[in-house]
């Protein structure tokens, strides 16, 4: 989606954000993300800002959710220096995190600090504000009692995708547009898949997964529903929108159900009769 620039915003809306963070002296923006029209960064007297804004009736807009999150998720993500609601428009300026997307591809150096940043992300206190669930969030409009195996009491980003993930000397998760309630293994199962589209086999994804607490006792039952449940999501996704990251995650997302329905049918270390 084409962004524009920090003068498309109404003189009024850059004077509120001039106030909070100094003379604004140039403008780079974002190449990224579609939950905005206004989105990059800001450069002042006092260092570079992140600025992401919307108009009002933006259909993917996420501002208040963002805003209302930001403070439970601040040792993992840049923290907001101001919100402003004002003149049609809707702008959130957060601190600038230094650094690129990160690289998942298998032997990069970023799958340390990702690991570093998704296991302190399941490590976060759930919030005191009313989030969706997992549930809700995965149903399809048909009743899927099976969803309730995703059930958890864990705060989840779920898109942790590599543009959502800045790497510099650690990583840092942005892009809070869709919070949700339920287990912590769920959002490393998402990431999964973009591990695949990097490059990864299912074995080596699952291999790097281990390393997080939330996967090692991820329940395999758990994991099949979440399989499932995604490789249709995306099937259905790459059919209707057929971009080439759709289909490539639609393709992720079937390889990793395959694996997972062969890994299930192995029996586990000392388990006699073969089933899980």
């Amino acid at each position: 989606m084409t962004k524009l620039g920090w003068t498309s915003l109404p003189s009024a809306v850059r004077t509120a954000v001039e106030a909070r963070v100094g003379p604004v002296s140039g403008w780079t923006a974002a190449v990224t993300g579609m939950n905005s029209t206004v989105a990059g960064a800001l450069h002042t007297s006092a260092g570079p800002v992140f600025v992401k804004a919307a108009e009002h009736g933006h259909p993917w807009a996420a501002q208040h959710t963002e805003a209302a999150i930001n403070p439970y998720v601040a040792t993992v993500s840049p923290r907001l220096l101001l919100h402003d609601d004002s003149g049609g428009w809707d702008v959130l300026v957060f601190e600038f995190v230094p650094g690129r997307s990160a690289d998942l591809g298998p032997g990069s150096p970023d799958l340390i600090p990702v690991a570093d940043v998704v296991a302190a992300l399941g490590r976060l206190p759930l919030p005191d504000l009313a989030l969706p669930t997992v549930q809700e969030h995965f149903a399809t409009g048909n009743a899927a009692p099976d969803l309730d195996q995703l059930a958890g009491r864990d705060l989840l980003h779920l898109d942790l995708n590599p543009d959502n993930i800045r790497v510099a000397a650690r990583a840092r998760i942005v892009d809070w547009a869709s919070p949700t309630v339920g287990a912590a293994w769920v959002d490393v199962a998402g990431l999964i898949l973009r591990l695949l589209d990097a490059g990864h086999t299912p074995e080596s994804a699952d291999r790097w997964a281990r390393r997080l607490p939330a996967w090692r006792s991820a329940p395999p039952a758990g994991v099949a529903v979440h399989a499932a449940v995604n490789a249709r999501a995306w099937a259905t996704t790459a059919q209707r929108a057929p971009f080439p990251w759709a289909v490539r995650l639609a393709g992720a997302a079937e390889r990793w159900l395959h694996y997972r329905r062969r890994l299930d049918r192995l029996p586990r270390p000392g388990d006699a009769q073969g089933v899980w």
